[in-house]
């Protein structure tokens, strides 16, 4: 703004001020404001002036993000062929009607019929995945997470993590890890197979990358192969750790497991720890963290238990059908199958609502989505409202 006055007299003295407002945006948060306030006065024998500056700074800042909630995606699920085993694929679709009713898993068609003879009627129930089968995927490419269950698990061990991941913009891909599957494990042919995850991995993201390329293929254009992240629960953390060797992997995320096969400590990680895991302790989890020496967050759920974190969770925790696995699998592994969907644990919803949060906001930075200042903080976390963090911690190299 500019304003002058004149005042004239006998003596002929004029007086001018002139004020100039600057305003300066330092950054998306930091605003700066100068006012140069400029005094002149002039006579026919002397001339004064006089200039005051003030500067004022205001910083703002952007509140941290909540990933608890679905994202701005629908999500979509198909089924690829390895050839000896089958990958489940999520992926972000456009938000719309007029599709095919989301998908439903029916155990009848993954798994052997004396199993589903033996199994709670909770665990042999079709249940909804919240994804649409085959669907038309949203414009792409959206960063890859690879999931690798635990012992005795399969590639529909987590759908409910999965759908929320592909919601928030990521392609998630599980494998069936046949070796150490559910089925070998009732059956007792567990085999032994160092390596095996690794090639699977691979595998996988060869065949991902061919199909992305592939403009009618369903997937085409929709994995970005060049952002890539390894998520695994349990033994499924061994195959993160080994991942972590390959050029290829940006980031980890850790789930109950400890460090067996991490080699490569300066990927960045997100380690989810369950505070009373009878499976894998928390001081086994706790182990990883400091064995680490990149970006890494350290997320310990009060309460939570090993198999927290899994879809098998919430409906033994609703029926109280535990004892009856105990005819199937024996004591020991009742135990080991429980933990963490009983009444004397955290409610496993709560559980996958705040990992799910945890996990987004972890991959959205790390696999260049965009920065999620905040949202991983202790403070922020506990006020979500879904399960408490007992133990959070963060640290850069």
């Amino acid at each position: 703004m500019a304003s002058t006055t004149t005042v004239a007299s006998t003596t002929t003295s004029t007086t001018t001020t002139t004020v100039a407002s600057t305003t300066t945006v330092a950054s998306t948060t930091t605003s700066t404001t100068t006012v140069a306030t400029t005094t002149t006065v002039a006579s026919t024998s002397t001339s004064t002036s006089t200039t005051t500056s003030t500067t004022t700074t205001t910083t703002t800042t952007t509140p941290p993000a909540a990933f608890v909630a679905a994202g701005p995606y629908d999500a979509g699920v198909t089924t690829i062929d390895l050839g000896d085993r089958f990958v489940e694929v999520w992926y972000p679709i456009d938000p719309g009607s007029g599709r095919e009713p989301t998908a439903l898993v029916e155990p009848a068609e993954v798994l052997p019929e004396f199993l589903l003879e033996l199994l709670p009627t909770s665990l042999t129930a079709p249940f909804d995945t919240g994804a649409h089968r085959d669907a038309d995927a949203a414009t792409g490419p959206f960063p890859l997470a690879f999931y690798s269950h635990g012992f005795g698990g399969y590639r529909l061990v987590a759908t409910n993590y999965a759908t929320h991941l592909a919601s928030h913009g990521f392609v998630v891909a599980a494998i069936d890890h046949l070796e150490r599957g559910l089925v070998a494990q009732i059956s007792g042919q567990v085999v032994a197979a160092p390596g095996q995850e690794l090639l699977d991995l691979n595998r996988t993201l060869e065949l991902l990358a061919e199909r992305a390329d592939d403009d009618t293929d369903l997937l085409g254009g929709t994995v970005d192969v060049t952002r890539v992240a390894v998520i695994g629960h349990s033994a499924g953390g061994g195959a993160v750790n080994q991942a972590a060797s390959e050029a290829w992997m940006d980031a980890g995320v850790s789930i109950s497991a400890g460090a067996t096969g991490l080699e490569e400590k300066g990927k960045p990680y997100l380690v989810l720890v369950a505070e009373l895991d009878a499976v894998v302790p928390a001081s086994s989890s706790r182990a990883l963290y400091a064995f680490l020496t990149g970006p890494r967050v350290y997320l310990e759920i009060a309460d939570a238990g090993h198999n927290s974190f899994n879809d098998v969770c919430p409906p033994l925790y609703e029926s109280g059908e535990v004892a009856e696995l105990e005819a199937l699998v024996g004591p020991e592994q009742t135990t080991r199958a429980a933990d963490g969907c009983t009444g004397d644990y955290e409610d496993p919803r709560l559980v996958q609502e705040l990992t799910g949060h945890a996990t987004v906001a972890f991959l959205k930075q790390h696999l260049d989505v965009g920065p999620t200042p905040g949202s991983l903080d202790e403070a922020f976390l506990i006020g979500l409202g879904t399960a408490t963090p007992r133990v959070v911690e963060a640290a850069s190299p």
